[in-house]
C-alpha cells in the first residue's frame, strides 16, 4: 500500500514552556525536541539546547532518549547533529518549536502516527522526558502533551502554514 503524502501547506507547533525550579541558582536545562516514527526512530531534530563549549559535550549524553537516537540516526546516515543542529541554552520560559514535515534529510514524510518528543536534563538536577504519539493526517489537530517538572506545560498544533 502506498503511503500518502503530507500536504506540504500544513506545519505542526510544538508549545512548550520551562519551568522555574523556584529560589537561588540554577543551571539552564539541556533541552531537545524531536520525531520519532511510528517504529520510535528518529525523524527530525527540531531543537537541541546545550552548552557546546568547556564540559557541555559531558553533559549532553544526559538527554539520554535524543542520544539514543542520535546514535541510530548516526550510523544510517552519517553525520553528527550535536555539531550542526545545536544552540545555546535558554531561561525559563514559553517557548514554540515549528516542523515543517520534513525529516532530517529535508525530505517530505508520509502521513500517519508519530511521536513527539520533549526531553530536558538539567545539570545535577532532573531528568525528564515527554514521549507522546500523535496521527499526522492532512488535517487540523490540537493536543495537550502534559507537562512535568522540568516541562512545566507543552501543546502541538498542527495548521496552516502562517
Amino acid at each position: 500500500m502506498q503511503k500518502k503524502p503530507w500536504d506540504n501547506s500544513l506545519e505542526l507547533q510544538i508549545n512548550f514552556e520551562i519551568n522555574s525550579p523556584g529560589q537561588g541558582g540554577f543551571r539552564r536545562p539541556y533541552v531537545a525536541v524531536w520525531i520519532e516514527d511510528r517504529e520510535g526512530s528518529p525523524v527530525r531534530t527540531l531543537e537541541l539546547w546545550f552548552q557546546q563549549g568547556g564540559r557541555g559535550l559531558r553533559w549532553l549524553r544526559d538527554l539520554r532518549a535524543w542520544v539514543r537516537g542520535e546514535q541510530l540516526r548516526k550510523l544510517a546516515e552519517g553525520g553528527d547533529l550535536a555539531a550542526t543542529a545545536s544552540s545555546a541554552t535558554r531561561q525559563p520560559g514559553k517557548y514554540s518549536v515549528v516542523w515543517d514535515g520534513k525529516d532530517d534529510q529535508k525530505k517530505p514524510v508520509s502521513q500517519g502516527e508519530y511521536f513527539i518528543c520533549v526531553e530536558a536534563a538539567r545539570e545535577h538536577g532532573t531528568y525528564q522526558l515527554i514521549r507522546k504519539s500523535f496521527p499526522l493526517l492532512n488535517k487540523p489537530l490540537k493536543a495537550e502533551l502534559g507537562g512535568n517538572f522540568e516541562i512545566k506545560s507543552a501543546d502541538i498544533e498542527l495548521r496552516k502554514k502562517r
